[in-house]
C-alpha cells in the first residue's frame, strides 16, 4: 500500500502491534521500538482531541505498552580499573595534563562539556572545602567538592600549565596560532581512547571508554559508598532523581560482596551463642 495514501480506517491496534513486531525482528533495539511506540500514541491522541471519531483507535492503541529496556551493562569503570587507566600517562607534560583530565573527569562526576568551559574563576581552593563552581544544563549552577588527590594534582597543573595567567581562561586549552582555545571534545574523546586501548592490552575485560563513562564511574562509586540517590543526584546536576538509576545499577560484585558479608555476620553471630565447650567441640578440642 501506497503510504501516502493509508486513511485512519485502514489502521487499528493489531496494525501498530505488526509494525513494532516487524521492528524487533528486523534488529532495531526495544528502546527504537518504545520510541516509535510513543511517537504513534502521540500523534494519534493529537488527532483524536481533533477529530472524535478517532477516540476509539486512541484507546486501543493507549493499551500497548512499551517493553521493559534492561540498563546497559559496563556503564561504568572499577576503582581499581580508573586506578589503573591513571598509570598509563608518562611523567612528562603531556602525560600530566592527560592524567589529570582523566582524574578530574572521574573525581568530579563533569560532563566533558562542562569541564571544557571550565575557567580557572571557577575553582576556589579553601584547604578541606575547596570545590569548583560548574554551569551545567540549563545553565544551571552546583558547586563540586573535590579531594585532597584532586587537590593535588589541579596544583600540579595549574603550575605547569597555568602560570600567570589570566582567571578567565579555560582550564582545558590547546594553542592554536599561538593562542589559547577551548580544547575541543573531540580531542579529550582522543585522550581517553588512547589510554584506554593500552589498558586493555592487558586487561581484555576493559571496556570501550569515553568520558561520560568516567561520570558513571563517578555516580557508582558514590553509591557504593552509601551516598543517598538524591545526593548523588545533587552533585551530578540531575533535575530527576530518577535520572541517577543508570550510574547506581546493582552489579554481581555488589552482591556477591553483601553476600559475603551477611554470610560472616551470621557465622560471627552463631559462634558468639555457642557456650565455652561447644567451642572448644567445634575446635576440636573436646
Amino acid at each position: 500500500m501506497d503510504i501516502e495514501k493509508i486513511r485512519f480506517s485502514d489502521i487499528d491496534d493489531d496494525t501498530i502491534r505488526n509494525f513494532l513486531k516487524y521492528l524487533i525482528e528486523s534488529g532495531h533495539s526495544l528502546s527504537t521500538r518504545n520510541i516509535k511506540l510513543i511517537s504513534i500514541k502521540g500523534y494519534i491522541r493529537y488527532c483524536a482531541e481533533k477529530d472524535i471519531t478517532l477516540l476509539p483507535l486512541q484507546l486501543k492503541v493507549s493499551k500497548i505498552k512499551t517493553k521493559k529496556v534492561q540498563p546497559k551493562k559496563h556503564n561504568w569503570i572499577s576503582s581499581a580499573q580508573v586506578k589503573c587507566l591513571l598509570e598509563q600517562p608518562s611523567k612528562n607534560r603531556i602525560g600530566i595534563r592527560d592524567r589529570f583530565i582523566m582524574l578530574i573527569l572521574f573525581s568530579t562526576g563533569m560532563r566533558l562539556d562542562e569541564l571544557l568551559e571550565c575557567r580557572i574563576d571557577s575553582i576556589h581552593l579553601c584547604g578541606k572545602d575547596s570545590y569548583i563552581y560548574v554551569k551545567g544544563k540549563g545553565s544551571k549552577e552546583r558547586v563540586i567538592p573535590i579531594t585532597r588527590e584532586t587537590i593535588d594534582n589541579l596544583k600540579v597543573y595549574l603550575d605547569l600549565f597555568h602560570r600567570n595567567t589570566d582567571n578567565d581562561e579555560f582550564l582545558i586549552y590547546t594553542i592554536h596560532d599561538g593562542n589559547r582555545h577551548k580544547m575541543s571534545a573531540d580531542n579529550v574523546q582522543r585522550i581517553i581512547k588512547k589510554y584506554a586501548d593500552m589498558v586493555r592490552k592487558t586487561d581484555g575485560d576493559f571496556p570501550k571508554l569515553h568520558p561520560h563513562m568516567l561520570r558513571h564511574s563517578y555516580g557508582a562509586v558514590l553509591y557504593r559508598n552509601n551516598m543517598s540517590k538524591a545526593e548523588i543526584a545533587k552533585l551530578l546536576g540531575h533535575e530527576q532523581e530518577s535520572t541517577t538509576e543508570i550510574y547506581v545499577e546493582t552489579d554481581v560484585n555488589m552482591i556477591r560482596d553483601s553476600l559475603k558479608q551477611i554470610s560472616k555476620e551470621d557465622q560471627e553471630d552463631l559462634y558468639a551463642s555457642l557456650s565455652p565447650d561447644e567451642r572448644n567441640k567445634i575446635k576440636g578440642q573436646s
